[in-house]
């Protein structure tokens, strides 16, 4: 029976709560502690010990061995904090090999080009670059049908905005080769996309020029068919007009006559016509 005396049951901390951290994320350790900040917010975390815990129970086995020591003596100040410092330092990308990978190695792959352009930001980091030169670095990573699109806006729009146009042109055309990171060419090497261009346009005016040729000649081949016709067709014409045998069909339409009455001699005078001509 309650008398109103009754204790009240103590608070459940919220830290107490369930709280499963996604895998530690190797590529880019600063934003995993971002989000994962955020979970400790709305969880009402905030002790040093209880984060440390969260952390290092969420690490794979190849990224605790970057931190035995750590994990084996843990820090008696700030251990969150120490544990975070040096998760970032020791996992992430030293600064070298992000240049080098901006620089030479990234390339657009299945993303879009606006992915490609926050992934090459990423590589740059706190560095600052002309703004012209990472352009430049972007456009080279983009497709040959994109880049030539690009060409006449790239200087008038925004980095962003350039992205953003290249993602709408390689969702109307998607099936173009994207190509790698452009290198500068030695002197000796392949012809420029000019020179490839100007043999291009050559072959092609060796075409047209062999196609008309052909043409002219098959136009003088029929002219002599048709010329030789029609001498042949006049023999037979005046065959028949000077031969009053005839009968007024073949005399009116040669050998196109439908009709014949007999008597007419029209067949005895188309062959004497052509043995003529081949006498002649």
């Amino acid at each position: 029976m309650d008398n109103g005396n009754t204790t009240p049951r103590p608070e459940v901390p919220m830290a107490s709560v369930s709280l499963k951290l996604p895998p530690f994320w190797s590529h880019d350790p600063a934003l995993w502690f971002c989000q994962v900040e955020a979970q400790f917010t709305t969880r009402g975390i905030k002790t040093q010990q209880t984060k440390y815990a969260y952390v290092i129970s969420s690490l794979q086995s190849e990224i605790a061995a970057e931190v035995r020591d750590l994990l084996l003596k843990p820090p008696e100040k700030d251990p969150y904090e120490v544990i975070k410092r040096e998760l970032i330092r020791r996992t992430s990308e030293s600064e070298q090999k992000r240049l080098h990978q901006l620089l030479t190695a990234e390339e657009l792959g299945d993303r879009k080009p606006s992915q490609l352009l926050r992934r090459m930001r990423q590589l740059l980091g706190d560095r600052t670059l002309e703004v012209s030169i990472l352009r430049q670095l972007f456009l080279q990573r983009l497709p040959v049908n994109a880049q030539l699109i690009l060409a006449s806006t790239s200087a008038t729009v925004g980095l962003d905005q350039l992205a953003a146009i290249a993602d709408k042109i390689l969702e109307v055309n998607p099936n173009t080769s994207p190509i790698s990171a452009i290198e500068p060419a030695p002197p000796h090497s392949a012809p420029t996309e000019i020179q490839q261009l100007r043999g291009l346009i050559s072959e092609l005016t060796a075409q047209v020029a062999a196609l008309k040729t052909e043409v002219r000649q098959r136009s003088r081949s029929r002219g002599r068919v048709l010329r030789n016709t029609s001498t042949n067709r006049q023999h037979v014409g005046n065959a028949t007009s000077d031969s009053p045998g005839m009968c007024w069909y073949h005399q009116k339409y040669g050998t196109a006559a439908q009709n014949c009455r007999a008597p007419c001699n029209f067949s005895s005078v188309a062959n004497n016509s052509e043995n003529a001509q081949a006498n002649a």
